[in-house]
């Protein structure tokens, strides 16, 4: 007995002794334990639950054929998809099978589908073997074909019309483990008629009401994520990585997307009737700045980009598939505006909104929807909406579940809401299709066993429109025979950022067609929904307070680094002067500027708060090159002053393609006085000499700083640091010196006054000098001293006999010169014949 079949053929009567049970259960366990390995594939059984493992396995589909079932359609379903062990252990004995769950009647059935909770065992064919051990780290790949029709035990059994969840399973054994579901994808198969096959008749659904098919109406966001940095007008785009390069590509998810939708709506077609592009302004703005060259400023510093080719062909492909149909402007850079409300930055909804138009509509060449706005997730709060209003808006797209007042399960319509004294149009889109095309959060958790539901939605972008598919068919069916005049259209609105390629785009696109095609719904654009006015009647609405949605994602730090990005974005306006044929015009400079702000404050950046704090840090650092390109450039050498009223000549430049009016201060020392220096106007990229009245109060060698301010007061360059040397002096030197004379002359008139008046000098009075005699003949004999040693002198000089003539006074020296005492004289004896 294998294991799989002894856990699944348990005896009934063991249930009731609880002993008897418990042995029995042991039995069969080591039983399977040391059963042959090759019996278990022989007899593959249910799923049952077993231990967690480990680590399952994941399961990637890639391809369903068909997406829709029609009578047209093969006799069979085929799945494709990629098989991988995320764990570390390997996994024998694979089987794969394709199961289905009961045709989904109510809008709960469709949510629990989508969100993995629905029961999948209305047709549980058998499973199929596949091939070989799958290691660690390894890949299978995995092609299952099951019929349609047939026994529940050979195929999925389809009786009816319908939409169906459809699970694709997988059992193994990991090794040391039992047999249990590793892994398993879930999606909906949209069925709208039966094709031929063995198995029970066709049962109709309910018969069509009388009346026509609802309206359909198809909102197609062209979204990603902001690259650009800051700029002004005839510098180089520069962009923060090239990824937009790749996704522009043919191959790449935008590109895909505009295929897609040139091959399934072209002009003229029901689909395109019923399809409004809806196109981010930053998206565009920067496609066509990449057109004319640009750089990537990397953590390795800044390289040419390579898609500017690209970037152009994707430009002109979108403008010819514009023309002529429905074009709605998305706020710029899809920006948060339920954040910006709650973040008190509502004056930049205006660029958001208003400017976004305008953007669009030049860029592409055609009319955009006027005064209409559909915001990130169909989501305004009371304070967004009353922005929104104020900058011309009359019309929003919200989600049916974000306006208060309504009826559960709308699907669509427009309907009055009011906001204050204001009243506007609110267009409502279906919650569950828009639940249907956006990926799940988390895969859903299968009954305690190892392996977890993953959505192929979430893991395979061909099959990202799968569910989106299924749900249209679910509404259209279930409006069938509707009368036109009466019930609201559908509208599907997928996520801004629509995580799908060119495969799952036309699937839905297809299906919309398809639906067209068949009677079942009927085009109806946005722009005639928006015309129409209100569908639905009765009083005005309010829109609700999404508690979940805006500055949850957007970090409070970011909104404050958007905070400060306006602030010196309007304060370098401020010193703008607009001169005609000067430069570029000053709305052309800081437009593009202030919309710039909004990059960081992206809605794409929800549940990416550390790439929103990298764009915002990105962001402010461009902005502060811009106001540091105003400043005043440091002179090759110090300033040389040689008067003490000597000019300083400084250079101010400006790096900005607009005349600015700008001031100038210099920091005030101890030796350099400055007069006020009035405004000065500095030429487009260009630069201007300014002479300062300077006064030295100092001589030698200082530095001052000067740095350029706008009107409000706010340096915005560095301060450049100046060094001043002076030869000069300055007034206290020169106050100093003139003193010093002064007092030199009082001094010597002093003293010829006193030797007028023949008052003795104060050496007189103190008696004679001790300096030397300033005699000119020989020098005098020192006088003897107490010292008992003989010293030896020069010989006296002869004497004559006649007696001594009395030595004469020796001249006075100057004043304060010391002289030596006066030796005392003797008497020379007279020398004998």
């Amino acid at each position: 007995m294998t294991r799989a079949a002894a856990v699944a053929t348990r005896p009934p009567a063991v249930a009731g002794r609880p002993l008897a049970a418990l042995l029995a259960v042991l039995f069969l366990v080591l039983a399977g334990l040391f059963s042959a390995p090759g019996t278990a594939a022989a007899q593959p059984a249910a799923t049952v639950p077993a231990p967690a493992a480990s680590g399952p396995l994941r399961l990637e589909l890639a391809g369903l054929t068909p997406r829709v079932v029609t009578s047209d359609s093969p006799s069979t379903v085929t799945v494709t998809g990629t098989l991988r062990n995320t764990g570390d252990r390997p996994v024998d004995d694979l089987e794969v099978r394709l199961q289905r769950g009961e045709a989904l009647r109510t809008d709960g059935d469709v949510r629990d589908a989508l969100a993995g909770d629905g029961r999948v065992d209305a047709a549980t064919p058998a499973f199929t073997p596949l091939p070989g051990t799958l290691a660690p780290g390894g890949s299978l790949p995995v092609e299952l074909t099951v019929p349609l029709r047939g026994a529940p035990t050979d195929g999925l059994a389809l009786a009816q019309p319908g939409v169906y969840e459809v699970l694709v399973n997988v059992n193994g054994v990991p090794r040391d483990g039992l047999r249990a579901r590793v892994a398993a994808a879930r999606l909906l198969l949209p069925v709208l008629s039966l094709p031929a096959g063995p198995g029970p008749a066709d049962v109709p659904v309910d018969p069509p009401k009388p009346g026509g098919p609802a309206g359909v109406t198809v909102l197609y966001p062209l979204v990603d994520s902001p690259h650009r940095l800051p700029a002004v007008p005839g510098e180089q785009t520069l962009l923060t990585d090239d990824d937009l390069a790749r996704s522009l590509a043919p191959d790449g998810r935008l590109g895909g997307l505009l295929t897609a939708f040139g091959k399934e709506a072209p002009s003229g077609s029901a689909v395109r009737g019923a399809t409004c592009l809806a196109v981010d302004p930053d998206l565009v703005a920067t496609a066509a700045a990449m057109r004319q060259g640009y750089a990537v400023r990397g953590p390795d510093g800044t390289v040419p980009g390579t898609g500017a080719e690209v970037a152009g062909t994707w430009l002109d492909t979108l403008s010819a598939a514009a023309r002529g149909g429905c074009v709605v402007a998305l706020p710029f850079a899809d920006a948060d505006l339920v954040a910006l409300a709650r973040g008190k930055l509502t004056d930049l909804t205006g660029p958001a909104v208003a400017d976004g138009r305008a953007v669009v509509a030049e860029i592409l060449g055609t009319p955009v929807l006027d005064a209409t706005t559909w915001p990130s997730g169909g989501v305004l709060d009371e304070a967004a909406l009353a922005g929104v209003a104020a900058a011309g808006t009359r019309t929003v797209v919200l989600d049916a579940d974000a306006v208060a007042g309504g009826e559960a399960g709308e699907t669509g319509g427009a309907v009055p809401v009011t906001v204050g004294p204001t009243s506007l149009v609110a267009v409502l889109t279906d919650t569950l299709l828009t639940r249907a095309t956006a990926a799940p959060d988390t895969p859903a958790s299968m009954g305690g066993g190892t392996a977890t539901t993953v959505s192929a939605a979430a893991t395979s972008p061909p099959l990202a429109t799968q569910d989106a598919a299924a749900t249209l068919v679910f509404r259209a069916l279930a409006r069938q025979g509707q009368p036109v005049s009466g019930g609201p259209p559908i509208v599907l609105a997928p996520p801004h950022v629509w995580n799908t390629d060119e495969t799952g785009a036309r699937a839905l696109l297809a299906t919309v067609d398809l639906l067209l095609d068949s009677g079942r719904l009927r085009a109806r654009g946005l722009a005639d929904v928006v015309s129409a006015g209100p569908t639905t009647p009765g009083p005005a609405r309010q829109a609700a307070d999404p508690l979940q949605a805006g500055s949850r994602d957007i970090p409070p730090t970011v909104l404050e680094s958007v905070r400060e990005m306006r602030a010196d974005v309007l304060d370098l306006r401020s010193a703008a002067v607009p001169e005609t044929g000067v430069g570029a015009s000053v709305d052309a400079t800081f437009t593009p500027l202030l919309q710039a702000v909004l990059r960081p404050a992206s809605a794409t950046w929800h549940g990416r708060p550390d790439l929103a704090t990298a764009a915002a840090t990105a962001a402010a650092a461009r902005i502060e090159e811009l106001r540091e390109s105003i400043r005043v450039l440091p002179p090759p050498s110090p300033y040389s002053l040689g008067t003490t009223d000597a000019p300083l000549l400084l250079t101010v430049a400006n790096g900005l393609p607009v005349t600015m009016e700008v001031r100038l201060s210099i920091s005030s020392t101890t030796g350099l006085r400055v007069a006020p220096i009035p405004p000065q106007r500095i030429p487009p990229l260009g630069r201007r000499q300014v002479q300062v009245s300077a006064e030295v109060v100092r001589s030698g060698q200082f530095s001052v700083e000067a740095t350029v301010h706008s009107p409000a007061g706010r340096a915005l360059g560095p301060p450049s640091r100046l060094q001043v040397r002076s030869t000069a002096y300055g007034t206290i030197t020169v106050w100093l010196t003139g003193s010093a004379a002064v007092l030199l002359v009082v001094l010597a008139a002093y003293r010829v006054v006193r030797r007028i008046r023949g008052e003795p000098s104060p050496r007189d009075r103190t008696g004679p000098s001790v300096g030397p005699p300033a005699t000119l003949g020989p020098p005098v004999p020192e006088p003897p001293t107490s010292d008992s040693r003989t010293v030896e002198r020069d010989p006296p000089p002869p004497v004559a006999t006649n007696p001594p003539a009395p030595v004469p006074e020796p001249p006075t020296t100057p004043l304060g010169t010391p002289r030596d005492p006066e030796p005392p004289t003797r008497p020379v004896p007279a020398r004998r014949p």
